[in-house]
């Protein structure tokens, strides 16, 4: 299925709220402001150290990513944003924005086609959701 994301950081009182959310519920804003040369530098590096990423080389700071069925394409602009797209699961953009929580704090990651935003916790639990739905009987419920 064809994806498309941001991750972006948000203020750290922001990491604690209850995921996901919309941007619309909020009355300001919880965005930390795009990621500086140095974090932009770690996330690059981080990105580069995935399994199965190799440098685009079209002149952007951009990694293509495949494993399996899965092929993701990432970057980073010039102003501080990183956004991933491509044909793939989100088990694997799961296991991806995991990678990259390990190198920078707060993360969010906002799916660019439904305007919804999660953290890791909620994020898997929307893998878990679409692994279900595929199966056919039902899991049971995880205590939280």
């Amino acid at each position: 299925m064809h994806r498309e994301f941001s991750i972006v950081r948000v203020k750290q009182v922001a990491a604690q709220w209850e995921f996901p959310l919309s941007w619309d519920e909020l009355e300001t804003s919880p965005l930390a402001g795009p990621f500086n040369q140095l974090d932009q530098l770690r996330l690059d590096v981080a990105v580069g150290c995935f399994p199965g990423a190799r440098r685009t080389r079209d002149g952007r700071r951009a990694w293509r990513i495949s494993a399996h069925a899965s092929v993701l394409e990432a970057w980073i602009t010039s102003d501080g944003g990183l956004f991933l797209e491509g044909e793939t699961s989100l088990e694997f953009v799961h296991e991806f924005f995991v990678h990259l929580s390990q190198t920078q704090p707060h993360l969010v990651l906002e799916d660019g086609i439904t305007g919804v935003v999660h953290n890791e916790r909620s994020l898997a639990g929307l893998v878990r959701h679409e692994e279900a739905i595929s199966l056919p009987f039902e899991l049971p419920e995880v205590a939280a």
